[in-house]
C-alpha cells in the first residue's frame, strides 16, 4: 500500500514537472499552460490532503487538532468540483462546434450550482469526501471526452492523433473517471470495519490515477519529441 502511495505521488510529480519542461522549451497556447498549472495544483492538493496524519504524528502540530484541518474532507470537496469544472473547460476549449460548447457550458453551470447546494444541503463539506460531484461530474466528462472524440474522427486530427495532447488528457481522464466513479457510489461500505474493501478501494484508486497521470506524462514525450522534429 505504501509503494503504491509513493508511486501515485511520483506520478503526479513527473507530470507536472514533464509539463513544466515541455511548455518552458516550447511555444505552447495558453490552453496547455493552463493544465500543466492545474496539474501542478493537483499535487499541491495531495501534499496539503496529506496534513491530518501528520498532525498527531508530531507534537509541533498538535494545535492544529482541534482546527478543520485535522480532516481534509473540505479540501477534496472543493478540488472535486474544480477539476470537474477545469476538465470540462478544456475539452470544451479544444471543440469548433458551437451546439457542443453550448451544452458543455449548461452542463458546467448546472454541476456547479447543484455540487455546491449539495454539499450545502447535506453538511457533507467538513464530514466526507462527498460522492455527488464524481459521480455526476464524471457523466459530464465522458460527455465531453465524446465530444471531443467524435469531432476527431470528423477531422484530419485523426490522422495524427497519437501526436496531440488532448488525447493523451481525453485517454486518461476518462479512464481515471469511469474507475473512480463506482468505488463512490459503493462509498458505503467505506468504514472501519470493512477493511477489504478499503484496501482494494484505494489500490484500485492508487492505480487508476497512476495510469491518468502517466498517460499525461506520455503525452508531453510524445509531443516534445514532435515539436524537436519540426
Amino acid at each position: 500500500m505504501k509503494t503504491l502511495n509513493i508511486l501515485f505521488q511520483v506520478a503526479e510529480l513527473l507530470a507536472a514537472l514533464a509539463g513544466t519542461f515541455y511548455i518552458m522549451k516550447y511555444r505552447v497556447d495558453k490552453l496547455t499552460r493552463y493544465f500543466v498549472y492545474f496539474l501542478w495544483l493537483n499535487f499541491l492538493v495531495e501534499m496539503v490532503g496529506k496534513l491530518p496524519t501528520y498532525i498527531p504524528a508530531y507534537d509541533e502540530l498538535s494545535f492544529l487538532k482541534e482546527t478543520f484541518l485535522i480532516k481534509n474532507a473540505w479540501l477534496y470537496n472543493i478540488h472535486s468540483i474544480v477539476s470537474i469544472v477545469f476538465y470540462t473547460w478544456y475539452f470544451r476549449e479544444n471543440l469548433l462546434s458551437k451546439k457542443f460548447k453550448f451544452t458543455l457550458d449548461i452542463l458546467i453551470i448546472l454541476f456547479f450550482i447543484t455540487s455546491v447546494l449539495n454539499l450545502l444541503i447535506t453538511d457533507d463539506f467538513f464530514k466526507v469526501h462527498s460522492s455527488f460531484p464524481m459521480i455526476t461530474g464524471t457523466l459530464i466528462i465522458l460527455i465531453s471526452v465524446f465530444f471531443y472524440f467524435f469531432e476527431m474522427l470528423k477531422s484530419e486530427k485523426i490522422l495524427e492523433f497519437n501526436k496531440d495532447l488532448v488525447f493523451y488528457v481525453a485517454i486518461g481522464t476518462m479512464v481515471l473517471h469511469l474507475v473512480v466513479a463506482p468505488l463512490f457510489i459503493y462509498s458505503a461500505y467505506y468504514s472501519k470495519e470493512n477493511v477489504d474493501f478499503i484496501k482494494i478501494r484505494v489500490i484500485i484508486l492508487y492505480c487508476a490515477i497512476i495510469f491518468t497521470y502517466t498517460c499525461y506524462t506520455i503525452g508531453f514525450i510524445v509531443c516534445s519529441r514532435k515539436n524537436r522534429s519540426y
